[in-house]
């Protein structure tokens, strides 16, 4: 039997099924039946549980005791002022519930999500062909990405996999774009719309999909938007007390170098060291990693090649397109601190088919510093990179030593001297 809400109100017989009901309908019921509001709504993680909680306490007591009370004035005359109550967590009660309440939801989350890392019998429909898709959660993930070019996000991310993808289905069966929200008269007109705006995909700012993500319950009352801009900040700390601490002895030149740009955004250094654990902070790009076996000229159309897909607004490593790259990488790759990646993800790697092209030998950028601080990292071979190593038959005759030195000296003299020997 499903789990029921009730309302704060002990004499109302409003009630809801918890996780079938939108937290909105909830919240309207609340606002224009009782003139109740509960404020900062996105740090209460189960609204049926902090409902039941203040229930007890405002039918038990006064509601004045528990709710803040605001009078409204209408602009008409004569019209009486208005009553609204507010439930929010100035008061340490309500702060320690929303606290207690993310405590218990990051770890009815964290078991989903190992539930659904172990689980190999996944049978779900694909969004966009007939195919029941079986297996695990990469199997999924894998089929969207390179049957379809779409991507939900890394799956260790990704929790309620079944209810996600469900409520997906659900906005395209009523002909509802998944990026834009735009409604369309058919299923054909959604597809060719998707097709030609480049909206197979998720918006990165539409909160309605928060929930699917592990990221979101990390910490109490944050999103991976602010969790991305503390870790800013904390990374950009780091590398400035690296600088102070640094021992180089060419510090009075540094502001001699020229700007390199980000591969990724518009930030630029003029130190390789500081650009590169730039990309590796921010945008879990390894350009050490990435170059570590290649030759100049492969890093250099590395370089342009990754230039060239920004430039286009064209993510790299997947091909989907994305006007916000950053972001695209940070969602894909931004997992809790306490989970492990099962794979190398493919957003940490870009295969050399892709690149290794001579039309990335042309640089995107006019005055590319960068490209004349990269340095050549293949093996040094005495027979050249592709000369292969000849190593001579053993049934062949190989003469004295004594004797091929006497011949050579022989040679010598004759032609020193101008005549032949016979």
């Amino acid at each position: 039997m499903s789990e029921c809400g009730g309302c704060l109100i002990g004499d109302c017989n409003y009630v809801w099924k918890v996780n079938s009901v939108p937290q909105e309908t909830i919240l309207h019921h609340l606002l224009v039946e009782h003139n109740i509001v509960i404020a900062s709504i996105e740090t209460v993680y189960s609204i049926s549980k902090y409902c039941s909680y203040w229930s007890h306490k405002i039918n038990s007591g006064n509601v004045e005791q528990f709710l803040h009370g605001i009078n409204v004035h209408s602009d008409c005359q004569n019209a009486e002022a208005k009553s609204f109550y507010m439930l929010n967590d100035t008061s340490n009660e309500d702060r320690v519930l929303r606290f207690k309440l993310h405590q218990e939801k990051l770890q009815e989350v964290l078991k989903q999500q190992q539930i659904e890392r172990d689980r190999t019998n996944f049978k779900i429909q694909c969004l966009f062909c007939p195919d029941f898709l079986h297996g695990n959660r990469f199997t999924i993930s894998s089929h969207f990405f390179e049957d379809h070019s779409f991507s939900l996000g890394h799956p260790d991310n990704v929790v309620f996999t079944e209810q996600f993808i469900e409520r997906l289905r659900q906005k395209m069966n009523k002909f509802e774009c998944l990026y834009c929200d735009k409604v369309f008269r058919d299923y054909k007109t959604l597809r060719e719309h998707m097709r030609k705006k480049l909206h197979k995909r998720l918006n990165p700012s539409n909160t309605e999909f928060d929930k699917f993500y592990v990221i979101n319950y990390r910490e109490f009352g944050k999103t991976w938007k602010d969790l991305g801009s503390n870790d800013k900040e904390e990374k950009e700390s780091k590398q400035r007390n690296e600088q102070l601490n640094t021992t180089e002895d060419w510090d009075d030149w540094r502001d001699q170098d020229p700007d390199m740009k980000c591969l990724i955004c518009n930030d630029t250094n003029n130190r390789l060291i500081d650009l590169k654990k730039h990309m590796l902070y921010k945008h879990f790009l390894d350009f050490d990693e990435m170059t570590s076996s290649l030759s100049y000229y492969k890093q250099v159309k590395l370089v342009n090649y990754i230039r060239y897909k920004i430039h286009d607004d064209i993510c790299p490593f997947c091909h989907i397109p994305d006007p916000d790259i950053p972001n695209h990488l940070i969602t894909i790759q931004k997992l809790p601190e306490t989970l492990f990646r099962e794979e190398v993800h493919s957003h940490q790697y870009i295969p050399e088919n892709r690149y290794d092209d001579e039309q990335y030998l042309f640089p995107s950028l006019d005055n590319d510093y960068l490209l004349c601080c990269l340095h050549d990292n293949t093996p040094p071979t005495s027979s050249g990179p592709d000369m292969p190593l000849i190593i001579p038959d053993t049934d062949i005759d190989i003469p004295d030593a004594r004797k091929l030195e006497l011949s050579r000296s022989l040679e010598r003299e004759a032609v020193v001297g101008g005549g032949t020997t016979t």
